[in-house]
C-alpha cells in the first residue's frame, strides 16, 4: 500500500474552523475573544490550530508551548516563546519601561529589575500591555499548546490576560488535552472557572465520523478504502486521526497483523527506522516533544554521536514522520508519539539520555539562556539520580525563578533542594547556605506563591533545626542564630496571620526578644506584630506596638516601615481621633510615594478612602479612589492592583444612587479573588435594596464560589450573614432572623475593644433593624427583649466625647429603636436623620427615614412619622430602592395615614427604567428618569445628568474637575457641556452659570 504523506486537507472540521474564523473576526471588530481549544490526544487540536494559522486573517501571528517537565516546567515557557518571537518582529520595540520588566522572561531586553514587592504584578502589566500594542494594526492571533503542561506561573498569567485583555483586537487560542486532567489536576477546577468569563469560549473536539475517516484515508492512500476495510480502521482507531494515520502507515488495513493499542500503533513507524535514527529519538524524546538543535547536538556528541550521523538519522526521522523541523531545533510529529518513544527506552537507556542531558547542560549550550539551562539541568540532572548536581542546579534555578517573579516555580525549586539536602552530605558547603536558611527562605517563597500553610511548615521545621522548641527569656543571653531565629518566627507570623490562626502575636514576641538593639529587622518585625494586633482587634496594644516601631525604623533608616507604620497607625487612629487619622495616613502615603514602596502607598490610599467612607465624607473617599487608580496607571500595576479603588468608587455611586453605573464600576473588577467576592457583596447589597431576591441569591452564590467559607476568614462572610438577617425578618422568617442577630451581638462578648471593630460595629445596625420589624409582630415581645437588652449591654461602652460621624450614626440609629422613653428614642432618630442628611447618601437616608418613622410612630407623632415615610418613599420612587418602598407601604396602611404618591406595589421586585438605560439621576437630581428624556422633570429640558454638569459649571470647576466629581471622562463632561449650551440657548460657560443660578441650580 502506498501512502501518500500527511492529509493535504483537514478532514470533518469544517465547523470547527468556522468557529475560530467567526471568534477571530469577532475579536478584530469587538475586541479580545479566547477559545479553549480541548480534546483527546491525537484527536487534531494541533492540526486544527495549524489550519486556522494558516488561514487566518491576522496582522500579527505568535505560537508558544508549554513543556511537558512535570514538576520541573520551566516558569512561563510559552509566553517566553511567543513573547520572544513578538519582540524580534518589525516594528516599535517594548517601551522602556516594559522592557525592565519583560526582562524577566527575555534577558536579551536588559537587565531585570530586583527586589520588587510588586514584581509579578508590573510583569503581568507589561506582557498585556506589550500584546495589546501588538495586535495593531490588524490584529494579534496568539497561541499557547499544551496547557495541560503548564506551569503555575503560565497558569497565573493567562487567567490575568483572559480577564483583563478588553477591547484590542487579540484572538486568544488555547489547545488543552482533556485525557490528561485527572482528579487533581489545577486545571480540573480552573477551566470551569476560565469559561465563565465572558470572553472566553470552549471547542471541544471529539472523534471523526464514518465519513471523515473515509476522507482522511482516501487522502493518505490516494485512493478510497472498500467498506469492510474502512469499517475495521473506525473500529480500531475509534475516529481519532492520529490513531488512523498511525494505522495506515503501519499496515495494509485489508490483511496484517492488528496492533497490540495505540502506543504499539504508534512506534510501528519507528520500528522500521535504523538504530541510529531510534537512538536520536530516544534522545529527543528524553527532552520532551520538541527540542533546539544545539542543545540535541551537543548531547548526541557525548552519546557517541558523529554530525554526520545525527544529521542522517534527523534526516530519516524527518521524512518517516517522526519529527517535523522547527524554527530553532524538531518536534514530534505528536506528543503521543514523543511519549511512546521515552517510554519505549530501556530504564537504563532513560537515565543515561538524561544524564547526557546534564552533562551537557553543565558545559553550556550556545543561545541558551541562563534561566532556561538551571531549570533544564536541575530537571536532567534529578532523573539521572545525579543528586549532588540536581541540588546546585535546583539552588541557581531557584535564584532565576524568584527573579522572573515566578512565586510556585521558586517554591518547587527551593522543595527540591531540601528534598535532596540529606543524601547530598555537603549540601551546605554546595550552595552556601544553611538548611535553615533555606527553609526560611521557602517558608517565604510558600507565601508568594499563596500557600501559608506550607509557609508554617517549613518555618516549623526551621526553628526544629535550630533546636527552638519554646520562646526565649527576655532576660536572658541572645541566642547564636538570632537573625535567622527572628526572620523563621517572622515568615511564620506573616502565615499564621493570614490564616487567621492563633500563634503570629507569640511568633513576633519572641522575635523581638532575641534582636539585638537597633538591629535593621526590629522595625520590620514591630510593623508586622502592629498590623496583627490590628487585625485581632487589640487597638491600644496595637498603637503601642506601631509607636515603637516608629521610633525603631526611624533610628535605624528604615523607610519602608516607617511608611508601613504610619499607615497602620493612621488606621488605627481612624475610628476615635479621625483627623489625627487622617493626617498620619497622608504621612505615610507620601513617604511611600516619595521612597517608591508602591505596595505600602497603595495600602495607604486604600485604607484612606476606607476612613473618608466610615465618617460620611463620601466625596473625599471618591477622589481618593480616583487617585488610586492614577497612581496604579503610573506605575503600571492598573490590572493587578486597583480592584480596591474601583470598588471604593463603585460604592460611592451606589449610595448616590447612581446603580447602573456602580453596577459597570463592579464589572471592572477582575483581578483579585477577595476583591471580586466583595465586588459580589455590593451586588447583594444593591439587589436587596431592590428587592431583588433572585440578585441576592445570585451574588451570594457567586461570592461563596469566589471564596469557599471553610477556607476564608470569617469577616469576609459577615455581610451575607447581615443581608439573611434582614431579608429573613421582612420575609417572615421571625425565628431565623432572632438567631442571626442574636449571633451578631455574641460576636462582641469577649471583643476587647467592639467599637474599633468596623464589621462588627455595622452589623449592630441590621440587629436594631430587627428589633424594629419584630416588634411588629404579635408574640415576638421576648425576643424583641433579649435583642434589645444586649443593645442596650454594647452601647453601654460607647466611646464617650467621640465625634466620628459614623459611630455616632449607628448609635443613634439604635438607640431610636430600643429607646424605652418614646419622646428620647425619637430625639434619637431626629439626630440620625441629620447626620444621614449630610453624607449625600440615598441608601442612608432612605434606610434612617424608615426608622424615624417607626420611631415617631411609637411617640404617638403621626404627623412626623408621614412626613418621613413621604421622604423616603420619594427616595424609593426616584432609585427604584423596593425595599424602602414595601417597608413605607407597609406602615402606611398598618398605622392608616394618608398616602403621599403610592409607592410601587408591595412586594413586586420591577427594575424601573432608570436602572437599567445608563441615565439614573445622581444624589442631587430630583425627577425621574422618564421625566427627565420627557423634558418635563427639569427645565429647560435638561436630563438628570446635564443638570448635574451645570450644577458643577455655575461652581467655577472644570471639565476634568467635573469628571472627578462625577466618575465620569473630562471628554463625557464636554459632550454634556455642549448639549446643556445648547438647550439652554448660551454660548459661554459665564453665561450658562447665570442661567444656572437662574433655574436654581447655582
Amino acid at each position: 500500500m502506498q501512502l501518500h504523506g500527511p492529509s493535504p486537507v483537514l478532514v470533518g472540521r469544517d465547523r470547527q474552523l468556522a468557529r475560530l474564523a467567526g471568534d477571530g473576526r469577532r475579536a478584530r471588530t469587538h475586541g479580545a475573544r479566547a477559545t479553549l481549544v480541548c480534546g483527546e490526544a491525537g484527536v487534531g487540536k494541533s492540526r486544527l490550530i495549524e489550519e486556522y494559522l494558516a488561514r487566518a486573517d491576522a496582522g500579527r501571528t505568535a505560537v508558544g508551548g508549554c513543556l511537558e517537565l512535570g514538576a520541573d516546567g520551566v516558569p512561563f515557557a510559552p509566553f517566553t516563546t511567543l513573547l520572544r518571537h513578538l519582540a524580534r518582529e518589525e516594528g516599535a520595540p517594548p517601551s522602556a519601561a516594559h522592557s525592565r520588566e519583560l526582562a524577566r522572561l527575555l534577558p536579551e531586553l536588559g537587565r531585570a529589575p530586583e527586589g520588587a514587592d510588586d514584581g509579578r504584578a508590573r510583569l503581568f502589566e507589561s506582557v498585556l500591555t506589550f500584546l495589546e500594542e501588538r495586535s495593531r494594526p490588524g490584529g494579534l492571533l496568539v497561541v499557547v499548546e499544551d496547557l495541560h503542561w503548564a506551569d503555575a506561573s503560565t497558569r497565573d498569567l493567562l487567567v490575568f490576560l483572559l480577564r483583563n485583555l478588553g477591547d484590542v483586537p487579540v484572538h486568544l487560542l488555547v489547545s488543552v488535552r482533556t485525557d490528561d486532567i485527572h482528579r487533581t489536576h489545577p486545571l480540573r477546577r480552573l477551566l470551569p472557572e476560565l469559561e465563565r468569563l465572558p470572553r472566553v469560549g470552549r471547542l471541544d473536539l471529539g472523534p471523526l465520523d464514518r465519513d471523515a475517516v473515509a476522507a482522511q484515508a482516501s487522502a493518505l492512500r490516494g485512493g478510497a478504502l472498500d467498506p469492510a476495510a474502512l469499517d475495521l480502521l473506525l473500529e480500531r482507531t475509534g475516529g481519532n486521526p492520529l490513531f488512523v494515520e498511525s494505522f495506515l502507515h503501519s499496515q495494509d488495513p485489508t490483511g496484517g497483523p492488528i496492533p497490540e493499542g495505540p502506543r504499539a500503533l504508534l512506534l510501528a513507524t519507528v520500528e522500521r527506522l535504523p538504530d541510529t535514527t531510534r537512538r536520536v529519538l530516544g534522545l529527543a524524546a528524553t527532552a520532551g516533544d520538541r527540542v533546539d538543535h544545539p542543545l540535541l547536538a551537543a548531547v548526541a556528541l557525548r552519546s557517541g554521536l558523529t554530525e554526520e550521523q545525527l544529521d542522517d538519522a534527523l534526516r530519516r526521522a524527518a521524512d518517516a514522520r517522526v519529527l517535523r523541523a522547527t524554527g530553532d531545533g524538531y518536534a514530534f510529529r505528536h506528543a503521543l508519539l514523543a511519549e511512546a518513544v521515552h517510554t519505549d527506552l530501556l530504564p537504563g537507556e532513560r537515565v543515561r539520555a538524561h544524564r547526557r542531558y546534564a552533562e551537557a547542560l553543565a558545559q553550556g549550550v550556545p543561545g541558551m539562556s541562563a534561566a532556561d539551562t538551571a531549570v533544564q539541568l536541575a530537571h536532567h540532572a534529578h532523573a539521572a539520580r545525579d543528586q549532588p548536581l540536581a541540588l546546585t542546579a535546583a539552588w541557581r534555578a531557584a535564584g532565576h525563578a524568584s527573579r522572573a517573579a515566578a512565586h510556585p516555580e521558586h517554591l518547587a525549586l527551593l522543595e527540591r533542594v531540601l528534598e535532596l539536602w540529606d543524601p547530598v552530605p555537603d549540601a551546605e558547603s554546595r550552595i552556601g547556605e544553611s538548611r535553615g536558611e533555606v527553609l526560611r527562605r521557602a517558608s517565604r517563597a510558600s507565601l508568594d506563591a499563596g500557600h501559608p500553610r506550607r509557609a508554617v511548615d517549613h518555618a516549623t521545621d526551621g526553628l526544629r533545626e535550630l533546636g527552638v522548641t519554646g520562646y526565649h527569656d527576655p532576660g536572658g543571653p541572645p541566642p547564636g542564630n538570632a537573625e535567622l531565629i527572628a526572620g523563621l518566627r517572622h515568615a511564620r507570623a506573616h502565615a499564621l496571620k493570614e490564616m487567621g490562626r492563633d500563634g503570629a502575636l507569640e511568633d513576633l514576641a519572641d522575635a523581638i526578644v532575641v534582636l539585638p538593639h537597633g538591629h535593621p529587622l526590629a522595625a520590620a518585625v514591630g510593623s508586622t506584630l502592629a498590623a496583627t494586633l490590628m487585625m485581632r482587634n487589640h487597638h491600644a496594644q496595637a498603637r503601642r506596638s506601631a509607636l515603637r516601631g516608629l521610633e525603631q525604623a526611624r533610628a535605624a533608616g528604615d523607610r519602608y516601615s516607617e511608611a508601613d507604620l504610619l499607615v497602620t497607625l493612621g488606621t488605627l487612629s481612624s475610628t476615635e481621633e479621625h483627623e489625627a487619622g487622617l493626617r498620619m495616613l497622608a504621612d505615610g502615603i507620601s513617604l511611600a510615594r516619595e521612597s517608591g514602596f508602591a505596595e505600602v502607598e497603595l495600602r495607604g490610599l486604600n485604607n484612606l478612602g476606607g476612613a473618608f467612607q466610615r465618617i460620611g465624607r463620601g466625596d473625599e473617599q471618591g477622589r481618593v479612589a480616583q487617585e488610586g487608580l492614577r497612581r496604579c496607571a503610573e506605575l503600571g500595576v492598573a490590572r493587578t492592583q486597583s480592584d480596591p479603588f474601583h470598588l471604593g468608587i463603585a460604592v460611592r455611586l451606589a449610595h448616590r444612587g447612581r446603580f447602573v453605573e456602580a453596577e459597570e464600576r463592579l464589572a471592572t473588577i477582575t483581578g483579585d479573588t477577595v476583591f471580586m467576592a466583595r465586588a459580589r457583596t455590593l451586588r447583594m447589597n444593591l439587589a436587596h435594596h431592590r428587592w431583588d431576591l433572585r440578585g441576592v441569591r445570585e451574588a451570594m452564590e457567586d461570592f461563596r464560589r469566589l471564596l469557599p467559607e471553610h477556607s476564608s476568614s470569617p469577616s469576609e462572610y459577615l455581610p451575607l450573614r447581615f443581608t439573611d438577617m434582614q431579608v429573613a425578618a421582612e420575609e417572615g422568617r421571625h425565628g431565623e432572623a432572632f438567631d442571626l442577630a442574636a449571633a451578631q451581638l455574641g460576636r462582641g462578648a469577649d471583643h476587647p475593644s467592639p467599637f474599633s471593630d468596623e464589621l462588627y460595629v455595622l452589623g449592630l445596625s441590621p440587629v436594631g433593624d430587627t428589633v424594629d420589624l419584630l416588634r411588629e409582630e404579635p408574640g415576638r415581645e421576648e425576643e424583641v427583649r433579649v435583642l434589645a437588652t444586649g443593645l442596650r449591654e454594647v452601647f453601654a461602652g460607647f466611646p464617650h466625647g467621640t465625634r466620628h460621624p459614623g459611630l455616632l450614626l449607628v448609635r443613634h440609629q439604635v438607640m431610636a429603636q430600643i429607646g424605652e422613653d418614646p419622646g428620647e428614642a425619637l430625639a434619637e432618630a431626629e439626630a440620625a436623620v441629620v447626620l444621614a442628611g449630610d453624607r449625600e447618601d440615598v441608601l442612608t437616608e432612605g434606610h434612617i427615614r424608615l426608622v424615624a418613622a417607626r420611631a415617631a410612630l411609637r411617640a404617638g407623632d403621626r404627623g412626623r412619622a408621614g412626613a418621613h415615610l413621604a421622604v423616603a418613599g420619594r427616595l424609593a420612587r426616584r432609585y427604584g430602592l423596593w425595599l424602602f418602598a414595601r417597608q413605607a407601604q407597609r406602615l402606611f396602611l398598618r398605622h392608616g395615614l394618608p398616602d403621599p404618591g403610592r409607592p410601587a406595589a408591595v412586594g413586586a421586585a420591577p427594575v424601573p427604567p432608570a436602572l437599567t438605560d445608563g441615565s439614573s439621576p445622581g444624589a442631587g437630581a430630583g425627577a425621574s428618569a422618564p421625566a427627565a428624556r420627557r423634558g418635563g422633570g427639569r427645565p429647560a429640558g435638561l436630563t438628570p445628568r446635564e443638570a448635574e454638569v451645570l450644577a458643577e459649571v455655575a461652581k467655577g470647576r472644570t471639565n476634568r474637575e467635573i469628571g472627578e466629581a462625577l466618575f465620569i471622562s473630562a471628554k463625557t463632561v464636554s459632550v454634556h457641556v455642549t448639549n446643556m449650551m445648547a438647550k439652554l440657548g448660551v454660548s459661554n460657560r459665564n453665561a450658562a452659570a447665570v442661567r444656572a443660578r437662574e433655574l436654581g441650580l447655582g
